[in-house]
């Protein structure tokens, strides 16, 4: 008796309660089937957007490459060697590095010797003569030499690899804009009379300089530097 009521009274739930069952069931399909759309569809934008990244690299550097073809071309409707360009920067760079590297009043002075040995600069230079001047001393009798350099505590570098341009371009006579990027330190000077503190000036120069067909530099100019000056104590 018992086994005979059991099976009408399951069979009455599932009359009772089939349209909860058939929700639960149909909800149960929508969120299976949404779950999988989802994950399709962020694997298809997930691949998508590497493909649009993919195409901008390439874009990049197609217009990258471009710009150097026009750029080239420019230079070659001027006369302009891009070999030249090269060896010519190599000897600039030099020059520069010369100019702006020294740590004291000696090295300052072998600075400007080695100029002028290497690149044939002479005193009557415009450069030498008020850009980079002869650095100032005393001596004493025994001849040593004491120069404001050292007093002062000043020290040069040339920073990151200056810009380069070509400007003018005469009979293989090329003449070059530079700037260049220079930091003086000094650690000796006092910013007040309790302690000493350092101080760091960085500086932009602008110079010209004129390359012939053999490696000759001439008309070498600068315009004084610009930039800030740091305090650190």
């Amino acid at each position: 008796m018992t086994e005979q009521t059991a099976v009408p009274t399951r069979r009455g739930f599932f009359r009772r309660n089939l349209s909860v069952l058939v929700t639960a069931a149909v909800l149960t399909v929508v969120a299976t089937a949404a779950g999988v759309t989802w994950g399709g569809q962020h694997a298809a934008l997930t691949e998508q957007e590497a493909q649009i990244n993919d195409v901008k690299g390439h874009l990049a550097g197609i217009q990258k490459k471009n710009a150097e073809q026009v750029n080239a071309d420019v230079m070659a409707a001027l006369g302009v060697s891009q070999n030249r360009l090269s060896t010519d920067g190599g000897r600039i760079k030099l020059l520069l590095s010369m100019a702006f590297t020294w740590d004291s009043g000696q090295s300052y002075e072998a600075a400007r010797e080695s100029l002028k040995s290497r690149f044939g600069l002479t005193e009557n230079e415009t450069f030498l003569k008020s850009f980079m001047p002869s650095s100032r001393f005393n001596e004493d009798p025994q001849g040593r030499r004491y120069y404001y350099i050292d007093t002062v505590g000043l020290n040069s570098a040339l920073g990151a690899d200056p810009d380069i341009e070509v400007v003018d371009v005469k009979a293989g006579v090329y003449t070059y804009a530079l700037l260049a990027d220079v930091e003086v330190t000094s650690d000796a000077v006092s910013q007040n009379k309790a302690s000493k503190a350092s101080v760091t000036a960085h500086r932009r120069a602008l110079l010209f300089v004129t390359v012939d067909t053999q490696g000759k530099v001439s008309n070498l100019s600068g315009v004084p530097a610009s930039g800030e000056t740091r305090y650190s104590g």
